[in-house]
C-alpha cells in the first residue's frame, strides 16, 4: 500500500481502549452544549459547491461531480482516526452498489502531504478522497471546531501531532458527517454528529439514493 507507513508512524494512542473514554465523554458533551454540527446542511436543502485538491494535482468541485451522479459526501479527521478508517473501510466493499446507482462517494479530509493517497488505498481505488485545506469548506459547513485544550495535550503526549497532519496549528477538528446529495445538489440524507465514534449506516445511506 502505498505510503502505508504513514499509518505505522501514526500511533492510534490506544484511542478505542477505557483509558480514553472520559475524556471522549466530556468533550462530545461540550460540543453538544455548544450545537456542533447544528448548522450543518440538511435534508432537502442546497449542499453549497465547493472546489478542494484532489492530492493528484487538480481540484474537484461538488458541481462537476454531481454532473456525473449522486454524491455520498463523507467528511473525516483522516487515516490517524481509527474510527474514519473503519468507516472508510466499511465503504470500500460498496463501492460496486454505488457504481450501480451511478452515485460514487468523495472523502473529504484536511490532511496533507501524501496522506490523501492512503485513504485512496483504503477505498479501493474507487472513490475521490479530497484535502479540506485549513478545514476551509468543513468550517463553512458548520463542521469544524477547536480543539479542547486536554485532548490537544492528550494527542501530543502519545505522538499525535495534528499540526504537522494537517500542516496549519489552528487544532480544528472535524465533526464526522456523512451527506447522500443528489444530481441537483440536493441534500437527501444527511448525518452529522459530535459524537465522533458513531457513523452513518451505509446502508440507510444507499436507501436515500435509491
Amino acid at each position: 500500500m502505498r505510503n502505508a507507513a504513514i499509518f505505522d508512524a501514526l500511533t492510534d494512542c490506544e484511542q478505542t481502549s477505557p483509558k480514553w473514554a472520559d475524556l471522549f465523554r466530556d468533550v462530545v458533551d461540550r460540543l453538544r452544549r455548544h450545537g456542533a454540527g447544528t448548522t450543518a446542511p440538511r435534508v432537502d436543502e442546497r449542499f453549497p459547491d465547493f472546489a478542494l485538491p484532489d492530492g493528484m494535482g487538480g481540484y474537484r468541485t461538488l458541481h462537476a461531480m454531481l454532473s456525473d451522479g449522486p454524491v455520498v459526501l463523507s467528511f473525516n479527521r483522516g487515516g490517524w482516526c481509527p474510527y474514519c478508517r473503519r468507516e472508510l473501510a466499511g465503504w470500500a466493499s460498496r463501492m460496486p452498489m454505488l457504481a450501480s446507482l451511478h452515485a460514487r462517494f468523495v472523502a473529504v479530509v484536511p490532511e496533507v502531504d501524501g496522506r490523501l493517497a492512503v485513504l485512496r488505498d483504503l477505498l479501493g481505488g474507487r472513490a475521490e478522497v479530497l484535502c479540506d485545506v485549513d478545514h476551509g469548506v468543513a468550517l463553512r459547513a458548520g463542521l469544524a471546531f477547536r480543539s479542547d485544550p486536554e485532548l490537544r495535550r492528550r494527542y501530543l503526549a502519545c505522538g499525535l501531532d495534528l499540526g504537522a497532519i494537517y500542516g496549519s496549528d489552528s487544532w480544528f477538528l472535524t465533526v464526522p458527517a456523512t451527506f447522500a446529495i443528489d444530481r441537483g445538489g440536493i441534500v437527501r440524507f444527511a448525518f452529522v454528529e459530535p459524537d465522533f465514534r458513531l457513523r452513518a449506516d451505509p446502508a440507510a445511506v444507499i436507501a436515500a439514493l435509491s
